[in-house]
């Protein structure tokens, strides 16, 4: 049976083959102008975390571009994952999360200040059916199906077996993954592997569903290092986190801390995107190259948000993540990393800061009558600025034009509020490459 091409949407999680300073609360009725170009995160892979307690769920999406029968992922877990613990989801989930936590560019006017009375230095720069051949050493625990996927979860006890069965069941696996395999089955891990079944896919369709996986684990920790073992090159991840501790960190790399809050001229710059995307390269490499960094991209309440890049989450977004119970104590970061192979010495392990602040990455379009309120980008404050002062400050601002107060204490009510933002069309929804995890590839003529 043969298909067309599908074109995935982001592969997540480890699959097997192939002192950013608390921002001023006051919200300012600014209008969102963009965000970096959706090519320039193509290449990201994005994974969606959600941590109640013990209680981990994975969003895990695919970048599949090719056959369709090409595809398979190995990702390892802590459990026996059933069925119930496994199902799919809508692709458009990461671009909602995507355009909600981007990067943003603002534009800011004198009358947006006319209430601020901040002082501008606080502006701080078993065997089963299904269940594939046997190889000895190998344990098919549960075998099941879930949308276009067949699923099996595994257990090994040498990552020569492991390599064996994956190979004798059409999953292209590179053999200098063996050590790192072994390391996880000796830490007690499973795998969970799937398979498009091509009976179960819509003729019509032209994307793999993203699969969510939920399991209790102790430990809060992502298992990257697979996913660096065929790398060639630099890998993009973005993870989005709902957690009830706070801002979500991680302990084990330093954080790198891009330069924000700073006045953007569009005409010294290519794009925003390019310009961003320098400012990035900048901050990991202030923290050094040898080993992987992270930025907090952006951290809020999931209900609100001031500018709005794209539209605030609601309950029905929230419950889809795996959150279950009230969202009210909730905070989603959205945290960056770049690393090349030989930066990833140990999985991530991340954990609530149980700090609440809010921050976001934001750029002020350049205005010559804000240097005293910004800095500009690179070049630092102006040593002549112009002001604001002086241009009808004695003039109240219409109450339509005052804002609403802080996100933070905002009535969400039946609907989600944009405090002074402005509603926008997802701008880097595009999903890309699989940083996490090896992307494993059926071998042609074992389908």
């Amino acid at each position: 049976m043969s298909r067309l091409p599908l074109r995935g949407v982001a592969l997540t999680f480890g699959l097997l083959a192939g002192l950013v300073a608390p921002r001023d609360a006051s919200a300012f009725c600014g209008t969102y102008v963009g965000g970096p170009d959706a090519a320039l995160f193509n290449r990201a892979s994005k994974i969606i975390v959600t941590r109640q307690e013990d209680m981990t769920t994975l969003t895990l999406a695919n970048d599949l571009i090719g056959d369709v029968t090409d595809f398979a992922l190995v990702v390892p877990v802590p459990e026996v994952l059933s069925a119930d613990a496994v199902r799919v989801v809508d692709p458009e989930l990461f671009a909602r999360l995507d355009a909600y936590s981007s990067p943003r560019l603002v534009s800011y006017s004198c009358d947006d200040f006319r209430n601020d009375t901040a002082d501008t230095a606080s502006v701080d720069q078993d065997g089963g059916e299904g269940g594939g051949d046997p190889a000895e050493g190998v344990v098919v625990e549960a075998s099941f199906s879930e949308g276009e996927y067949d699923i099996v979860i595994l257990s090994a006890t040498e990552s020569s077996a492991l390599l064996t069965w994956l190979d004798s069941n059409g999953y292209a696996v590179n053999e200098t993954a063996g050590e790192l395999l072994q390391e996880y089955i000796d830490a007690g891990a499973y795998f969970f592997a799937a398979k498009v079944s091509l009976e179960a896919l819509p003729e019509e369709a032209s994307f793999l569903s993203p699969l969510q996986l939920q399991y209790s684990d102790a430990v809060f920790s992502l298992p990257v290092r697979l996913g660096t073992a065929n790398a060639e090159d630099e890998q993009d991840l973005i993870l989005f986190v709902m957690g009830d501790e706070g801002q979500t960190h991680i302990s084990n790399y330093p954080q790198a801390k891009v330069e924000d809050e700073c006045l953007f001229d569009e005409a010294a710059y290519e794009s925003f995107g390019s310009f961003y995307d320098d400012r990035f390269v900048a901050a990991l490499d202030e923290v050094g190259r040898d080993r992987a960094s992270w930025v907090l991209e952006y951290a809020w309440d999931p209900g609100s948000c001031d500018p709005c890049s794209g539209e605030p989450l609601d309950t029905e977004i929230i419950e889809s993540l795996g959150w279950v119970g009230d969202w009210g104590s909730a905070t989603f970061t959205r945290l960056h990393l770049r690393y090349g192979p030989g930066a990833v010495d140990q999985d991530l392990v991340l954990y609530g800061s149980n700090i609440r602040d809010q921050e976001q990455v934001r750029y002020v379009l350049y205005d010559e009558a804000l240097e005293d309120r910004f800095p500009r980008c690179i070049d630092g404050w102006v040593e002549d600025p112009g002001s604001c002062d002086g241009n009808d400050d004695d003039e109240e601002p219409d109450d339509d034009e005052a804002g609403e107060g802080d996100p933070a204490e905002v009535d969400r009510g039946a609907e989600p509020k944009l405090s002074c933002g402005t509603h926008s069309a997802p701008l880097s929804g595009a999903l890309g490459l699989a940083a996490l995890a090896l992307a494993l590839v059926r071998r042609r003529g074992e389908r």
